[in-house]
């Protein structure tokens, strides 16, 4: 072999050559590691927000649920009153049915 073939091997063998292309290899190995975490937290970053999203959605659900519930239970409320009114108004009705009757057969009418 020629003297500047064996000269090219041993610069390509020369510690300070090597050195210099590990460390190529490593700024290369740390930028591709950067740009695949940045594509990581840019899918990270949007699943926080879809969730952040969903839980606003959830959390105002249950606000409107929780107003529809306290319409609910004084409806509710009312509906219980009405019948309590009407259960009144019935018991009466019978006292005065019962009142009749008695009046009626007391008289000797039947």
């Amino acid at each position: 072999m020629p003297a500047e073939v064996w000269d090219d091997i041993l610069k390509i063998l020369d510690p300070d050559y090597i050195l210099k292309i590990l460390t190529a290899l490593g700024v290369i190995a740390t930028a591709f590691s950067s740009i695949m975490n940045r594509r990581k937290l840019e899918k990270m970053d949007t699943r926080l927000i879809d969730a952040a999203v969903a839980a606003g959605v959830a959390a105002e659900r249950a606000r409107v649920a929780a107003l529809n519930t306290d319409i609910i239970v004084a409806k509710a409320d009312e509906v219980a009153a009405q019948i309590a009114e009407v259960r009144e108004a019935a018991v009466a009705v019978n006292a005065e049915v019962i009142d009749k009757i008695i009046k009626l057969n007391g008289n000797g009418k039947s």
